[in-house]
C-alpha cells in the first residue's frame, strides 16, 4: 500500500510530480481495490468509514490517466 500515509486523497497522488504515469496508475488501482474491499466489508456490516467518496475520486483519476495515454 504505497498510498498509505503518503496521499491524503487521489488528487495529492495525481500532483505528486516524482511519480511516472505507470506508478499513479498502479497506485490507484491498489488503493480503489481497498476501496472496494472496504464497501464489501461494509454491505456485510462491518465497521468503517465510508469509502464511497474516496472511491470515486479515484476512479475518476484512473480514467483521466487513461485519457491521457489515449491522446
Amino acid at each position: 500500500m504505497a498510498y498509505l500515509g503518503n496521499y491524503n486523497s487521489p488528487t495529492d497522488l495525481m500532483n505528486d510530480q516524482t511519480l511516472s504515469r505507470d506508478e499513479k496508475i498502479n497506485m490507484l488501482q491498489q488503493w480503489r481495490d481497498d476501496k472496494k474491499a472496504l464497501l464489501r466489508a461494509a454491505n456485510e456490516g462491518m465497521q468503517g468509514g465510508d469509502p464511497s467518496d474516496v472511491l470515486r475520486k479515484i476512479k475518476k483519476a484512473l480514467r483521466c490517466l487513461q485519457t491521457d495515454s489515449n491522446d
